[in-house]
């Protein structure tokens, strides 16, 4: 039963498949179905941006096309208030003869809003795609870009109360998916909810409230989108690290390990990031550092030596190396480190997600207000504040 605050709710969904081929004389048997979908059970509240992450065949799309009416459960119901729009394939209905002017008022019906009501927003949209130049041009000759702008455009102005979205916020340039980012976030603030499964985990974080992460059509966490998307990627490191052998071997040197003093420390601590190499022939050897978080690019970098410093040639032996990265630099979260052994020209050694660490918030500042939105950043360093009183 639905209460004034959850306006959809997913009881027990389950869907199933049957992969069989259809004989006569052959009776099907549980190896013969594959389940796509199993007991998924999640509330949606009124203006809650829920996301939902997972690997290829997960069971995301799957939900998405159960949620929206486009084919049944197996098993278990949907509950919701008010209108779906789903947008599971972005243009569809679009007609490729028609202008972009034209195909936004066949769009809107399909949506299902009536001429007037689009008469009323056509400029909004017109002006939202970015595209006026070429809105009465026939859709055929757009650009993949400008195809979607249009028909993100034409969806984000709906007046339903859930919104699905189908990994269309991470298709585009930077500057229609910060437009659309913004649209979403103001429609949520106006009490409208939506669903969006997406790659682009970074979005996930900086758009939803909550994030799901499915496998193999089961919701293995469920929470606060950072903490989930952090516990995808700790998955995928341990799966990597547990199933390959990474080649940490070339005729000049080998890496023997890399491994962090502690996996965990408070944001005040040092990190002390230790490596154990061999030398197998006399050369200037160098050390490069990178350091990303789980949802983004590197972050920083560090040579190992002081471009002033003299060059020393390593001789052939067995040999360890400390670099210690100062305290106050990076805000809570996971982070991997990638070491690149090398010379003046020459890159000897790459070895991607060698160590990771985490750095844990001070007791003192748990649940204080100033930590509740800083959760996506990755640098809060330690700044000198000096405050004067006016005379």
């Amino acid at each position: 039963m639905l209460n004034e605050n959850i306006i959809l709710k997913a009881n027990h969904i389950s869907k199933k498949y049957d992969t069989s081929k259809k004989s006569l004389f052959k009776k099907s048997s549980e190896e013969d179905f594959f389940w796509a979908l199993k007991d998924i059970c999640f509330e949606l509240k009124k203006g809650e941006i829920l996301g939902i992450i997972g690997l290829n065949g997960a069971g995301k799309s799957t939900l998405l096309k159960i949620l929206s009416e486009v084919i049944p459960p197996t098993s278990g119901e949907i509950e919701y208030k008010g209108s779906i729009l789903s947008i599971l394939d972005i243009g569809t209905g679009f007609h490729p003869d028609l202008s972009g002017y034209e195909n936004i008022f066949l769009n809107s019906s399909i949506l299902g809003r009536k001429k007037n009501d689009t008469l009323k927003i056509v400029d909004e949209i017109i002006e939202f795609s970015g595209i006026s130049a070429h809105i009465h041009e026939a859709v055929k000759t757009y650009s993949n870009g400008m195809y979607l702008r249009l028909a993100l455009s034409i969806a984000l102005f709906t007046d339903n109360e859930i919104i699905l979205l189908d990994e269309v916020i991470a298709v585009g340039d930077v500057e229609f998916r910060y437009k659309a980012i913004q649209k979403i976030r103001e429609q949520a603030n106006d009490g409208k909810s939506c669903i969006m499964i997406s790659h682009d985990l970074g979005s996930v974080i900086e758009l939803c409230d909550e994030c799901m992460f499915i496998e193999k059509g089961k919701i293995v966490y469920k929470g606060n989108s950072k903490l989930v998307v952090e516990e995808y990627y700790n998955k995928f490191y341990n799966h990597l690290n547990n199933s390959t052998i990474t080649i940490l071997e070339h005729n000049m040197c080998r890496i023997i390990s890399v491994n962090t003093k502690s996996e965990s420390v408070y944001m005040d601590e040092p990190i002390a990031i230790h490596i154990k190499f061999e030398v197998r022939k006399t050369s200037n050897f160098k050390f490069f550092l990178k350091i990303r978080n789980y949802h983004s690019n590197v972050l920083t970098a560090s040579n190992a030596f002081n471009p002033n410093e003299t060059q020393i040639n390593l001789e052939v032996g067995l040999y360890e190396t400390e670099c210690v990265i100062p305290a106050n630099l990076f805000n809570a979260g996971i982070y991997l480190v990638d070491i690149i052994m090398g010379s003046e020209t020459d890159v000897f050694i790459e070895y991607s997600m060698a160590c990771r660490f985490t750095v844990l918030l001070n007791d003192w500042e748990k649940n204080k207000n100033w930590n509740s939105t800083n959760e996506i950043f990755p640098f809060r360093p330690l700044c000198i504040w000096e405050t004067k009183i006016r005379t």
